[in-house]
């Protein structure tokens, strides 16, 4: 390109800026960026929890498990998951008592944090929500067993979902104690 090409092109431009100026056209305002929540969506019974998305690593259909002897009903066993032997928990056992009423919409969410990886039964996975953080409120399970893994939730219309935290889980008694 040629420097003469080059000056009418630069006057080009600043000629439009002078009309855009003139104008009176502004850009559009700053709108306020409020952070999000995502998490994973599912059943216990009739409580709506939410995993947050940090602590869910896969969600599968439930696996063909090897019993362990000596452990609760609720210890599912250990299943090969893409060859890695994982614990499965059936969630609803341990926390609600008893099984899931409709087991063919039964899933397993898969949780791995801080070198530990399990899986969990629950009774149905819905999908992803996702929120904004400041509408974060604070909820109270129907099912007092829950209330010790609960970290707030979100209302959504007329529902309320829970925030269930694996991680403080799969530290608790509840989670170590499989020889009950």
């Amino acid at each position: 390109m040629s420097a003469v090409m080059a000056n009418d092109a630069l006057e080009r431009l600043l000629e439009y800026e002078q009309r855009l100026l003139a104008s009176g056209a502004r850009l559009p305002g700053r709108e306020e960026v409020r952070e999000r929540w995502t998490g994973v969506s599912f059943y216990l019974a009739d409580e709506r929890l939410l995993a947050p998305m940090d602590q869910v690593q896969e969600i599968i259909d439930p696996p063909t498990c090897t019993r362990v002897p000596g452990t609760a009903p609720w210890f599912l066993g250990v299943a090969n998951v893409r060859g890695s032997l994982l614990p499965v928990m059936d969630l609803h056992g341990l926390m609600i008592g008893g099984r899931a009423a409709t087991p063919r919409t039964a899933r397993v969410i898969v949780h791995s944090s801080e070198g530990v990886t399990a899986a969990f039964r629950v009774d149905n996975v819905l999908g992803l929500k996702r929120f904004y953080v400041d509408e974060m409120i604070t909820v109270e399970p129907t099912n007092e067993v829950l209330a010790p893994y609960i970290e707030g939730g979100f209302r959504q219309g007329e529902e309320t979902w829970a925030i269930f935290d694996f991680r403080h889980f799969v530290a608790s008694r509840d989670f170590l104690d499989i020889s009950r």
